[in-house]
């Protein structure tokens, strides 16, 4: 089972740099004021959890969340060619209210990547979306980003680009939400999520999406993703 890849890298260089000299600083005054200050005993676990909140509070920020979306869009708009492989079907036949996630992590084989975002896209579904928490590199390895991004949506995986043939990629809308991992409480990738507007059902194991279609479909009782699965089988 493929783990998750927590990126750590949410915030510019320069801004790391000016945090650690506000720590320093903060390490300073409180070495003066160790003799004349009580410490708890669980201080440590409560400075924890204020960093996690206050980590969380910046990236849910709208500022951040639309540096996240630009940089998702840059990568993606700067693949040489962008189509849609031959899909199942051409409309899409999950409600409005619907939504199935499919939550995916860096660390798997980029084959394995490759292979669910393709069938994503031959589902022809709008409303299956492929989710990652972070990118491999955070917001700072942009070159590393864009190139693994261009890797695993290829639509041919054999295909090698070349300045005169550049490779075809995936129209499939990757995207970076690690606030949807935390609300349906997934730990290990690849994981399908189908949530109905009311209630939600979840998978996780490293098997073909058809074949996670078909079991979170009977869970749900939908056999919207029954079919879904079906086709995608019967297209192989």
């Amino acid at each position: 089972m493929a783990s998750l890849i927590f990126s750590s890298s949410i915030v510019k260089a320069d801004e790391q740099q000016g945090n650690r000299e506000k720590v320093e600083k903060v390490l300073e005054q409180a070495g003066k004021l160790h003799e004349t200050i009580t410490v708890p005993e669980n201080s440590h676990a409560l400075e924890g959890q204020e960093a996690a909140r206050k980590t969380m509070e910046k990236f849910q920020s709208p500022g951040f969340q639309e540096k996240l979306r630009c940089e998702m869009e840059r990568i993606q708009g700067g693949n040489p060619k962008q189509e849609q492989v031959k899909t199942i079907n051409k409309d899409g036949v999950l409600a409005v209210q619907e939504s199935v996630y499919l939550f995916l992590s860096s660390s798997m084989p980029e084959p394995m990547m490759n292979r669910y975002l393709i069938d994503v896209s031959r589902t022809g579904e709008q409303r299956i979306v492929p989710v990652l928490f972070g990118l491999p590199q955070g917001l700072e390895g942009k070159r590393v980003n864009a190139d693994y991004i261009s890797r695993v949506m290829q639509a041919d995986p054999g295909c090698r680009d070349t300045t005169e043939a550049p490779c075809q990629r995936l129209a499939v809308p990757l995207k970076v939400n690690p606030e949807l991992f935390a609300r349906y409480n997934i730990t290990e990738a690849p994981a399908l999520v189908y949530d109905n507007g009311q209630d939600s059902w979840s998978i996780q194991g490293e098997e073909e999406l058809a074949y996670l279609l078909e079991k979170i479909g009977k869970a749900a009782n939908n056999p919207t993703l029954d079919n879904i699965s079906a086709r995608l089988r019967g297209g192989q």
